[in-house]
């Protein structure tokens, strides 16, 4: 089940993590014509807030920004959300010990009675099962390793069965999961990639570790080429609900 296939007139919709606003979007386009609809969105950080509002403002939705964690979610009333939608996301919360527990905590808080939760998580790296899905685990390894000799927080995906546990002891029923795998086919496939190691490196005062970091990415990039430029992304959906009554 995914929230295309829910009934969002009347509704208010919240977004985890907007990032880039890719789910953004996907949500404003479902909710263009839905009377009665609203949408609050938040992030850790505001930093695309302004240019989403830009690009939203001739959309005819209501839109509302928030810049919280979600393990907060301040100016969130409790019981108010119909629909809270939460996509590659709960990897960068729990980076930190403990804070996806608290914030699947503060999820079902916010929802209403028979509210819905609807989930979507990349797999952990560790489990690779194509050359193709190799090219995908050796690009987090490599951004992870960056992120901690830069001091930073690295992402922690978590396993399916793990997050409906928690789900489960938060106080969610109905809890579903779904394997899936998204494939990329292009020659620019590892470009982002790219982008964030060489900011990562620049954070990295060793030249030397800098140049290893650099030699890892050209043989990755030689790696794609012979796999095709293909990378698949194996991510599963989860959905769960809020007891009603």
């Amino acid at each position: 089940m995914s929230i295309e296939n829910e009934h969002l007139a009347n509704s208010v919709i919240l977004e985890i993590g907007s990032g880039r606003g890719d789910t953004t979007r996907r949500l404003v386009d479902l909710l263009t014509g839905q009377p009665g609809s609203r949408l609050i969105v938040t992030d850790i950080s505001d930093k695309y807030f302004q240019q989403l509002r830009d690009e939203f403002q001739t959309k005819d939705v209501q839109i509302q920004f928030i810049r919280t964690g979600a393990h907060e979610l301040h100016e969130i009333p409790d019981h108010s959300v119909d629909y809270l939608v939460c996509n590659y996301t709960l990897c960068a919360v729990n980076s930190q010990a403990g804070l996806a527990a608290l914030a699947l905590r503060r999820f079902w808080e916010v929802l209403k009675s028979g509210g819905r939760l609807f989930v979507e998580e990349e797999f952990p790296v560790n489990k690779p099962d194509t050359p193709a899905q190799e090219i995908w685990a050796e690009k987090w390894r490599i951004l992870k390793s960056a992120m901690i000799l830069a001091g930073k927080f690295p992402y922690n995906e978590i396993e399916p069965e793990t997050l409906e546990g928690l789900c489960r002891i938060t106080g969610f029923e109905d809890i579903h999961w779904t394997s899936h795998i998204e494939t990329y086919r292009n020659a620019n496939v590892l470009d982002f990639f790219q982008m964030r190691l060489e900011a990562l490196l620049t954070q990295l005062p060793n030249e030397s570790v800098r140049a290893g970091f650099a030699e890892l990415a050209t043989t990755l990039h030689k790696k794609a080429v012979q796999a095709g430029n293909v990378m698949e992304v194996p991510f599963y959906r989860l959905t769960a609900q809020k007891r009603a009554g």
